[in-house]
């Protein structure tokens, strides 16, 4: 059979072990491979383009830098999201804009469907979006992480700080509310 000449794709953390080790391809890989997902998740949550981008970066900056700090029982991806998280909570406490379970965010700028939407009509997927938006912080983070990144639900836990019953309770209260509200819209 002829070789087709096909190299077999590193996974996220055999790049974060390399990247450790100092191969600053492996990070520029991992950079290019993550970056889409890390800011459309920072798009959402801080609905700012430039804040998105800052936070996107300093995300990079604090992953690499402390790379020996990643916990290989996950994803290199759900720790990339948890440095995210942490990053935009710890910015919002300094700036006295806490965000509570309660706090429920409207207002979004259209990001554009992601490759999931691209099949469903216009119409829904805004109707979605709408009702996303409509959930608390934390909810719609787990609902994005789980559905949108497509971590685990321990995973999702990781990247939350939260437990694994916490986040599966949040997850299905987050699908059963953008349900509900697709339903019962016209």
């Amino acid at each position: 059979m002829p070789e087709l000449g096909l190299v077999p794709e590193d996974t996220d953390e055999a790049l974060a072990d390399r990247a450790c080790r100092g191969d600053r391809e492996a990070e520029a890989t991992l950079a290019r491979r993550l970056y889409p997902g890390v800011h459309a998740l920072a798009s959402r949550l801080l609905r700012d383009p430039e804040a998105a981008r800052d936070a996107t970066q300093e995300t990079f900056v604090r992953a690499f830098s402390r790379l020996d700090q990643f916990d290989r029982t996950y994803r290199f991806s759900a720790w990339i999201f948890r440095i995210l998280v942490n990053l935009i909570r710890d910015e919002r406490r300094r700036s006295g804009r806490v965000v509570s379970e309660e706090t429920v965010l409207h207002a979004r700028e259209d990001l554009g469907p992601g490759p999931g939407e691209l099949a469903i009509r216009d119409e829904e997927v805004r109707r979605a979006r709408t009702a996303l938006d409509e959930l608390p912080e934390e909810t719609r983070l787990a609902v994005l992480l789980f559905f949108q990144e497509g971590l685990s639900g321990r995973e999702v836990s990781f990247a939350l700080n939260l437990s694994y019953t916490a986040t599966r309770i949040k997850i299905c209260r987050g699908l059963a509310f953008i349900r509900l509200r697709l339903r019962d819209e016209p």
